[in-house]
Parts: C-alpha cells; structure tokens; sequence
C-alpha cells in the first residue's frame, strides 16, 4: 500500500502543478478553460465553477486543461470560432507558446522548490566521488576499482558524483577514467561501453561518522558517543568508510574487535565484542552477522535561504541538461531504450523512498518533475513541444496547417507514445527476476 499511496502522490502533484501552468496562463490570457482534469478520461467526479468543470477522472497516468479551440483527446477540431476572443486559436503565437511552456516551467519550478526547501531544511547532501564499497566479482571489481579510489576525472574532464562518472562506461566507447586510491594515481581504461543489464558494483564513499547509538547495543555499552568517526578496526583503515565498517563488523558476529575512533581530533581505542542477529537470504539461507547498534551520520553543509534557492536552481539546470542528453544519446543509439523507466518503475523507487522518508520522497519527486517537464518540451506530437514546434512551422511558413494533416499527426504521434509506454512498462516488468525468467532473462 505504501509503494501504490507514495505512487499516486507523486503523478498527482506532478500532473497538478503541470496542468496549473497551462491553466493560469491560459486565464491570465484571456482563454477559456472549459476543464480542468486531474487523471485521463472517464471523468470519475467533478465541480463547475464559473465557466471551468474541475473535475478527477479514472486513468490516473495523466491530466489535461480543456480549452476552447485546443482539445488534446479529440481529434475532430473544426475552424469554427476563430472569431471569439476567448478561442485558443485566435490568440497570438506568443501567447499559445506561453501556455504551452507554462506546464513544464511549473514542473522545472515545483523541482527548484522542492530542492531549495531541503537544502534549506536539512542541509546540502555531501557529495563525492570517492568509491566507498566495491561488490566482489563485479563489473567494477574486473576493472580494477578499489575501496577508497577517488575518481579524479573521466575522459579528462572533471566529475562532481560517481553516477556522473560512470554514465559514460553505459553510453560511450573507449573511456579512461583518472582514479586515486589504496593503490596510487593510475588510468582505468574500459574498451567497450557496458551493458545495460550489468551492475557496476560500486557504492559511493561516507564515512564512518557516528549519529547516536541504540539503546543496549554492544556499541553503547563499549562508550561509542554520537559524531565518533571510527577510521580502523583492529588496526586495518577504513578506506571504504560506513559500508567498508559494516562487512568487517557483519562477518565478525560475537567477537571482539578493536575500534580506533577519532573524537574531538583525537583517536583512541575501543574493545568491542560484537552482537550478532540471525538473517535470511533471498534463496532461504539463514546465517549469523555482526551488529553493534550505530546510526549513520549524514555529511550535510547547512545553507541560508538564498544559497539553497541558488543551489536548487544549479541542480535544477543541471539535472535538466543532463535529461536532454540522455534523450539525445537515446535517439542516437548511444544508450539502450532498455535503461527507461516507465510508471512499474516509478512506482516502486516511489515505495521505497517513501519508506527510508518524506525528505528522500520529496527528492525523488523533484527529480520526477525534472524528467516531465523536460520531456514535454521535445517536439513531438501530442507532447507540448509538438504542438510549439507546429506554431513555429505555422510562424515560419506564414501557413496554417490543416486540420487533417495535424489529426493526422496527432494520431501518429499518440499511436507511437502509447506502443513507447507499452515497451518501457514492459521493460519494467521485466525488471523483476521472477518474471524475466520467464522470457530467457
């Protein structure tokens, strides 16, 4: 229930503040706004206030703002009312171009506050590009990536995260990425871009930063207090940080282990002897593994108002340049449609934000709105940016275009996105294991 309420959350806000800019410009503008709907037709129930119906329908992947002259989901537009001054089509380009952009420049917005009030409110996220955890036997692993490697550059330009690092191993070949760890400054080459159905096997670097110990733990009892930063066990360093201290502990259950903490500046050293709990794996296998009862302490840089608005906004711009790209590489054939994510997707990264927090909810949505406002500016039918570049045409040519030549496109365009939506929803499926096998995955 968490993953389906968490799901419906995020498309309504989104489909809400997207419709809204079509729907203030379009009333700012003279325009008349019969409808106003959250989710596609059937229309489950609804309200007329004034000469607009506001109303909830059935297929919740969706809304629209019907106006007069300009229907999106009926394809018998006549000519007829080009005379009113309330009509879509009789007001000027600039002004149909407004109302078209206005959805995605409210999704672009809803994303640079969701951003700025978290930035505000818990602080800007540390990032890094040094590798905390290598998974044994990965893709990663083969290539040489050690624990603590700190990725200096990729194809010799700089890099601010370690996704921003490895993209270009999943798009691109022959890429040399400038490491410096354990083992010294050295060049990893990889020939050939890597398949989208591999794991890479590495997760970022945080340090082992103490943020409060749980009440009867082994590390409660041996005097852990909160913003300890444990740097080695039993005298071997914690290159990897937080996760590289959680595999030593979790295959140490009811030992005793020497930690080295830093506190205050100063390191001292700490028996501890290891609790252990009974886990299960996936395949039904049960074992033992070490816990001592510590929270992570989250790395944040605390900001004032206008610097997190500031920050949101360079993330904003950032993550929409890099959703332009990644839709440029997909045309191209430089990235596989098999790395889209559709609404199965969306649903379950929804679940389980919801589940770690509002806060990592609220991140995911931000992104989410990136994705749809950038998306609905491509040109191409039924998306707004279709409908501008028809405007564009029309501006340049200095000629309507005609109804049946722009039904037909609509058409078109509306028969392609929904076998598009059937593919990556399929792709989605086939995410799950369970199912996969079943068509030789």
């Amino acid at each position: 229930m968490t993953t389906f309420f968490s799901f419906i959350f995020v498309l309504s806000l989104l489909v809400f503040v997207h419709e809204l800019g079509h729907f203030t410009v379009a009333k700012l503008s003279g325009i008349r706004v019969e409808r106003f709907s959250i989710g596609l037709p059937p229309r489950l129930l609804g309200v007329r206030i004034g000469e607009t119906e506001y109303c909830i329908s059935a297929i919740p992947f969706g809304g629209y703002v019907k106006m007069t002259g300009q229907d999106d989901f009926a394809y018998d537009e006549d000519e007829m009312g080009q005379g009113d001054p309330h009509d879509y089509r009789g007001k000027p380009a600039i002004i149909r171009v407004a109302v078209l952009v206005a959805g995605s420049f409210m999704n672009l917005l809803t994303a640079l506050v969701i951003f700025a009030a978290l930035f505000w409110y818990e602080g800007v996220p540390y990032q890094t590009t040094r590798i905390g955890y290598v998974l044994e036997d990965s893709m990663a692993a083969k290539l040489g990536f050690e624990a603590g490697d700190q990725v200096l550059s990729v194809n010799g330009a700089d890099v601010e995260t370690l996704e921003q690092a490895f993209i270009p191993l999943y798009t691109e070949n022959g890429t040399d990425i400038l490491v410096d760890g354990p083992s010294g400054e050295r060049t990893i080459h990889v020939n050939d871009r890597i398949g989208e159905d591999i794991e890479f096997g590495i997760t970022p670097y945080l340090e082992a930063r103490i943020e409060r110990t749980l009440e009867g733990s082994p590390a409660e009892k041996a005097g852990f207090q909160p913003d300890d930063l444990i740097v080695a066990i039993d005298g071997d360093k914690l290159d990897g940080g937080w996760l590289h201290m959680t595999k030593v502990i979790e295959a140490n259950p009811d030992k005793e282990l020497s930690f080295t903490l830093n506190r205050a500046g100063k390191d001292i050293t700490v028996p501890v002897v290891i609790g252990s709990e009974e886990v299960t794996s996936e395949d039904g296998e049960t074992s033992r593994v070490g816990k001592v009862g510590i929270a992570l302490k989250m790395v944040t840089t605390k900001a004032g108002p206008v610097e997190a608005v500031a920050l949101a906004g360079k993330r904003t711009v950032k993550l929409s340049a890099q959703t332009l790209g990644f839709f440029g590489k997909l045309l191209s054939g430089r990235v596989s449609p098999k790395l889209l994510g559709g609404p199965v997707l969306i649903a379950q990264i929804a679940g389980e934000s919801a589940k770690t927090g509002i806060t990592t909810l609220l991140g995911f949505t931000a992104f989410i709105s990136i994705n749809l406002g950038v998306l609905n500016l491509l040109p191409f039918p039924v998306l707004d940016g279709g409908h501008i570049a028809i405007i564009a045409l029309e501006a340049v040519s200095r000629r309507k275009m005609s109804i049946r030549l722009r039904m037909g496109l609509q058409q078109a365009g509306s028969i392609i996105l929904l076998i598009f939506m059937i593919y990556i929803t399929f792709n989605d499926i086939l995410r799950f294991d369970s199912i996969s096998s079943l068509f030789g995955g």
